[in-house]
């Protein structure tokens, strides 16, 4: 036992000797054999770039692998996805020991399967037909779908074409897993699921008790089989049938063919925008990973690079709408799109200047998803795109249909260079006439007072009238009062007594209200008191729904005047002296006659004509022949004169010429000896 572990020992000593040996550059040329191993004898390479450790067992890519022992065949599959090169030589002697013959730099990349075949989806079109028991006009129904065979990991994924107004859910039919061949497949049996050699020499698939009809492929589909050397029953199909016959199916990668540029429905080719060149790339049809590397790469490239519209709905034909401004969004960087409104000033609107926050706008707006679907499983197509933008066009956002009418330079130089096209200037629609529809005020019912009743038609509970309590404070006090009789002449139906009754009219300027009262004669055969309640008087001759009443133009006229108040002609008369001074702004003396108050001093004063010039010679120390008014109105006071306020008033307002508060009062006792 010890001479074996010692042979052993010396053995794994040569080995380790004759690789140093090798890395050295000390192998004998004409021998092929190394120096011995002994002290002294090795050398180390001052030119050697290599410092690792030998090994044979190693990871790559995660996997790991015996470089000695690797197999050398190469699966049949995987003929489609490893280079061109060979294998890789066997190993010197066949064992762990052995050492590579040839430089290992020429050997064939090791490719795995899950790595090669990443990627890689076969794509079958199919068709099915199922019976519409609960409709009488259509007895069976086909519908168009594409079966997605992923080939790293033999899963399955079925697609529905999506057609308008169909009823019923589309789009994802069943999602990605592996589909059992039985009800009772085991995971541990392979043969229990289906595989690719399932879809070879067969135009039916039956997909969890349902009949697939085959009726084409891709291009790599149909070269994938017939490299492999599998029959295949389905003919491939160009780009363009398979865009006719699937809407939401253009290809994606270099293993799955090409397809030509899809004009969109604003008439843009995607295939004609260089920087765009995945406009025709549907993230529906992409694995996870797949869409956060194409999410990623449009991030870098289209970051920050917004492309902006103005526009406008106008909605004033239905009720209650309105004519509003938008901006339109549109983000390069993951195709949303954002809508705000855009206020002027005073508009008064609230602060709500989002309509739609940044997302994804479906074309068509048919509803909510389905329980269970996601925006990344609708194909892209069905959303809003930058070729479905464009100045002078309406674009339908969640129902509303909006008109672009303007859009910013820098978009305007994108839909250049990309596509081509030269955006159109500021295209705003002209104002249109719009009547919009006026609900007149209902005639009044006759019952309480008309604001009363106005207000029960704008509000459900009523409010009270407003009024100016400032204007109603100041002119509380003003009231205007006349002596009134019949106007017989106009007055219709008149009684024999009506022309000895008098009334006193009195008009409010705090509300334009009118009252009249009658003043209780004896024996006269009617009834004293208020003969009308204050209220407001309607013009005469208007309408009952009218809203006309008299003011204090209609009742300040010169006397006699005939005022109707409720269908009775009444003849004013004269007024009393606050009317007639408000009437003639304060301007006494015009209005009575001097005369007549000269003669009421000098009945008064009678044969003291002496006594009263002495008087008021008394008052005027200065001896200019002056006196003031208080000392005017004094030397009234002393005789029995019997003038009121507004005489005295009218007495000072004329012989006071000169306006500075004096009277000469010679020449007003010659007019008092004279009158």
């Amino acid at each position: 036992g010890k001479a074996r572990g010692g042979s052993e020992f010396f053995e794994r000593a040569e080995r380790e000797r004759e690789r140093m040996s090798r890395e050295n550059g000390l192998n004998t040329p004409a021998t092929g054999r190394a120096v011995p191993f002994l002290p002294g004898m090795t050398y180390n390479n001052p030119a050697r770039s290599r410092h690792a450790k030998s090994h044979v067992f190693e990871f790559k890519v995660g996997v790991g692998r015996n470089l000695t022992a690797m197999a050398t065949e190469v699966d049949p599959l995987e003929r489609v996805v490893t280079t061109s090169a060979g294998p890789r030589p066997e190993t010197e002697g066949g064992d762990a020991g052995g050492t590579f013959q040839s430089d290992v730099s020429k050997q064939a990349p090791f490719v795995p399967s899950y790595v090669g075949l990443d990627g890689k989806v076969l794509r079958f079109l199919a068709v099915m037909a199922e019976s519409v028991p609960e409709s009488l006009d259509e007895g069976m129904r086909e519908r168009q779908f594409a079966i997605l065979y992923y080939l790293v990991d033999d899963s399955m994924q079925i697609i529905e074409q999506r057609v308008e107004n169909s009823g019923y859910v589309q789009g994802v039919f069943m999602r990605r897993h592996r589909v059992p061949r039985t009800v009772s497949a085991s995971a541990s049996d392979q043969d229990d699921f289906v595989s690719l050699h399932d879809f070879a020499d067969t135009t039916e698939m039956v997909i969890y008790g349902r009949v697939f009809v085959l009726t084409g492929c891709n291009e790599f589909t149909s070269e994938f089989y017939r490299s492999n050397g599998i029959p295949l029953s389905v003919r491939a199909t160009t780009a363009a049938t398979t865009q006719q016959l699937w809407t939401g199916g253009s290809t994606h990668g270099s293993s799955r063919g090409s397809q030509g540029g899809m004009m969109t429905a604003g008439g843009m080719s995607a295939a004609t925008g260089g920087s765009r060149a995945q406009t025709g790339l549907d993230t529906a049809l992409l694995k996870p990973n797949q869409r956060a590397g194409h999410r990623r790469s449009k991030f870098l490239k289209f970051n920050n690079k917004v492309l902006r519209f103005y526009a406008v709905w106008d909605d004033r034909k239905s009720m209650f709408g309105d004519k509003k401004r938008y901006v339109v969004n549109y983000y390069l960087a993951d195709d949303a799109v954002e809508v705000l409104e855009r206020y002027g000033a005073n508009e008064g609107r609230d602060p709500y200047p989002k309509l739609v926050r940044k997302s994804k706008v479906p074309k068509k707006f048919g509803g909510l998803n389905s329980l269970g679907i996601s925006a990344d499983d609708v194909s892209d197509h069905e959303y809003i795109r930058d070729s479905d933008l464009g100045v002078g066009q309406y674009v339908e956002i969640y129902n509303r249909k909006l008109f672009l009418y303007d859009c910013d330079e820098f978009t305007r130089n994108f839909y250049r260079n990309v596509y081509g096209v030269e955006q159109p200037g500021s295209c705003m629609p002209a104002e249109e006439h719009i009547e919009y529809p006026v609900q007149s005020e209902p005639p009044y019912t006759g019952y309480g007072t008309e604001e009363d009743s106005i207000a029960s038609f704008y509000r459900l509970v009523p409010k009270p009238p407003s009024f100016d309590a400032l204007k109603q404070e100041e002119l509380d006090r003003i009231i205007f009062r006349w002596k009134a009789k019949f106007d017989m002449d106009k007055m219709g139906h008149a009684g024999p007594d009506d022309s000895k009754r008098r009334f006193v009219v009195s008009f409010f300027m705090a509300d334009s209200t009118m009252a009249v009262y009658e003043p209780p004669v004896s024996n006269s055969g009617f009834v004293g008191g208020k003969f009308l309640e204050r209220q407001k008087i309607r013009k005469h001759g208007t309408g009952q729904h009218e809203s006309m009443y008299l003011t204090e133009e209609d009742v300040l006229v010169d006397l006699p005047a005939t005022v109707w108040i409720n269908g009775y002609p009444m003849m004013l008369l004269e007024c009393d002296r606050f009317t007639l001074r408000y009437r003639n702004k304060g301007n006494i003396a015009s209005l009575l006659s001097i005369d007549s108050v000269h003669e009421k001093i000098r009945h008064a004063v009678g044969d003291g004509l002496e006594g009263f010039r002495g008087g008021m010679a008394e008052a005027d120390a200065a001896g200019a022949g002056t006196i003031y008014l208080d000392a005017f109105v004094q030397a009234l006071d002393k005789y029995d004169t019997q003038l009121d306020e507004d005489e005295i008033m009218a007495l000072v307002q004329h012989w006071d010429t000169e306006r500075n508060g004096t009277v000469r009062y010679g020449d007003f006792v010659q007019a008092v000896a004279a009158a």
